[in-house]
């Protein structure tokens, strides 16, 4: 202060201040951009991870829709024997009357929480909708399941329409409708069956809950494949 160089060390010291912050500032911003590109690569793995989940989904999906409308076949053969009369109908594969498909999608028991790690909207949309869709699937499978297992497959149980000798002598063969190779209920016995006034309620309750599992089901895939196009092209984007 004696010598007047007050304002000279004042500058040097704003200036020194100055470097200092904006020294912490780029720090700050190589700090967030490395954080953001950590994210980044983080949310990439999350995409990949539920693509390879939604796909997986897919395939479970057509599996169950091919099995859902086999049994609505033959139901409708059924119908067409017992109500119609119809003596040309040959029942190929009978046992699948009390055929329940394996429907367990993967990407919600996966990651119910999945939506709220998605930061970008469209996508959340997306998965948003498609975990709609599985819930309303969830809904119409549960009434075709309590349909099946309480109604359709006890009163065929009542009637004795199992075959014992041939569940036990193949037990252990695949029980899918495609790869069913064998019979434990009887043709002729079922096409007797399917004029009976009490099996043809049942028929008609079961019937009506496999066509709403197949609309429900078919839009769900609709949604499925639209999700894997939106995730597709994200992870396509540099």
């Amino acid at each position: 202060m004696k010598t007047g160089k007050t304002t000279k060390y004042f500058k040097y010291a704003i200036g020194e201040i100055i470097l200092v912050v904006i020294g912490i500032l780029i720090a700050l911003q190589i700090n967030n951009w490395n954080e953001q590109r950590k994210q980044n690569r983080n949310l990439r793995d999350v995409y990949s991870n539920l693509l390879l989940d939604i796909k997986s989904d897919s395939v479970s999906y057509g599996k169950n829709l091919k099995e859902l409308k086999d049994v609505d076949f033959l139901q409708e053969q059924l119908y067409k024997i017992g109500v119609k009369n119809d003596s040309t109908i040959v029942i190929e594969n009978p046992s699948i009357i009390r055929f329940l498909p394996y429907y367990n999608p993967i990407t919600k028991e996966n990651d119910p929480f999945l939506a709220t790690k998605i930061t970008n909207e469209s996508i959340r949309k997306e998965i948003l909708i498609y975990f709609r869709k599985m819930k309303d699937m969830d809904d119409i499978y549960s009434d075709l399941e309590d349909v099946i297992k309480n109604k359709m497959r006890i009163f065929l149980g009542t009637k004795k329409m199992y075959k014992l000798t041939n569940w036990f002598e193949n037990k252990y063969k695949n029980t899918t409708v495609q790869d069913l190779s064998y019979d434990f209920i009887d043709s002729a016995e079922l096409i007797a069956l399917s004029k009976d006034t009490e099996f043809q309620q049942i028929l008609f309750e079961a019937s009506l809950k496999i066509v709403n599992n197949i609309d429900v089901l078919e839009l769900l895939i609709k949604q499925n494949a639209k999700l894997i196009r939106v995730i597709e092209n994200e992870l396509n984007t540099p």
